[in-house]
């Protein structure tokens, strides 16, 4: 009797087809022929509610009624803390390159943000993890994934690269298709600072100044006074210049090609004041290498007339300038930056009121980088506290 109910069981499943998703989330059917102890063979349906749980395990339940399985589903749905869907087993089927894709499709931030995410992925994401399914994905062999990219590349790049794949996997759960985030709690190097921010002398300036082609004089003055970021700089248009410089665009390049778009953040959008000698000298500018009649024109260009590229204009004009001045060190392009906001700062204006003019969003930003720039203006007001006695 045993023996023959093992057979019955064993042709039951030998028989039985394909588990297919239903039009109810979590819930699949299976159709099966069954011989009967009358030996006539019958048609069956059964079916199954199959589910990824919290800790990424999948637990399935089989049933003979579709709502039984339906019934399951809604109380564990029920049951969990936030009552969020429960993501469907198929789901985590998806590779992590679908959903680089589904981001890919859905993305509506800044096209740069993306294009640096994709130069990420292609190069070490998508080799590696690009087929493989998002539920197999575990949190272990991401640590050592990471570990060994450090390893043969770079701190900077690991930062980089985590960050994306965090990223990813952050859409994956949005989209129902995991629950958990195996890239989550993995720690996040601290970023190495290669090189403290250098500010230039108003006479270093104008020593560059001196020294590049005509035509870009006045993006070295604008750079240095305004702390503009040079994408900024080289995306400004005419109409953006009325006694201050609204800044209003911004235009990175992302592996050479740049892209224009909206400043960096959102507090990057902003009115920087500007000297009568600056004035003057983007007046003089326009008449000579713009038009100034083209509200839609670019402020700065090459001496072809067409836009600056960052890395041309860094390797080809700013630093062999800066060479040729006799400069004691070979400043970086964003070292102007830096340059307009120490000048700020010495001059008596507080860190809020620079985190505006340089377009940050973050006190501690300034507090961090240029800190040490007050602390000898606060020794003085402190000396002066016993001088009245």
């Amino acid at each position: 009797m045993a023996l023959d109910k093992q057979w019955t069981n064993k042709r039951r499943r030998a028989m039985a087809g394909k588990w297919k998703k239903t039009n109810q989330p979590c819930v699949y059917v299976q159709e099966f022929e069954r011989t009967g102890a009358d030996g006539r063979t019958y048609s069956g349906k059964r079916y199954k509610a199959a589910y990824r749980d919290a800790r990424g395990k999948v637990t399935s339940h089989t049933f003979e009624k579709k709502a039984d399985a339906m019934a399951l589903v809604s109380k564990i749905r029920t049951d969990t803390r936030e009552g969020s869907p429960l993501p469907d087993v198929s789901k985590a089927r998806k590779t992590l390159a679908d959903v680089w894709e589904h981001l890919d499709k859905t993305w509506r931030k800044k096209p740069s943000t993306l294009a640096s995410y994709e130069s990420r992925w292609t190069t070490h994401l998508a080799p590696v993890f690009g087929k493989r399914r998002i539920g197999s994905l575990r949190r272990s062999e991401i640590e050592v994934f990471l570990t060994e990219l450090e390893e043969r590349t770079s701190l900077e790049t690991r930062r980089k690269v985590q960050a994306v794949l965090h990223k990813l996997l952050a859409v994956a759960i949005r989209a129902e298709w995991i629950t958990a985030n195996p890239a989550d709690h993995i720690e996040m190097p601290g970023a190495e600072v290669k090189r403290q921010p250098r500010a230039l002398t108003e006479a270093e300036v104008e020593a560059i100044a001196r020294e590049v082609p005509p035509c870009y004089r006045a993006l070295v003055f604008t750079l240095a006074e305004t702390g503009m970021r040079v994408g900024e700089a080289t995306a400004l248009r005419v109409k953006n210049l009325d006694g201050t410089i609204r800044v209003v665009e911004n235009a990175p390049e992302v592996k050479g090609v740049k892209i224009t778009g909206t400043p960096k953040t959102e507090g990057s959008e902003r009115n920087v004041p500007i000297s009568p000698k600056l004035r003057a000298i983007l007046r003089e500018h326009l008449n000579s290498y713009a038009n100034r009649f083209d509200p839609e024109s670019l402020v700065f260009t090459t001496e072809a007339g067409t836009p600056v590229r960052q890395g041309n204009f860094r390797q080809r004009v700013f630093q062999p300038a800066a060479v040729r001045a006799g400069l004691k060190f070979v400043p970086t392009v964003h070292d102007l930056r830096h340059t307009a906001i120490s000048l700020w700062l010495a001059r008596g204006l507080t860190p809020f009121e620079v985190s505006k003019m340089a377009g940050h969003t973050d006190l501690k930003m300034i507090e961090r980088r240029y800190g040490h720039l007050y602390v000898s203006a606060l020794q003085e007001k402190i000396d002066t506290l016993g001088q009245g006695s």
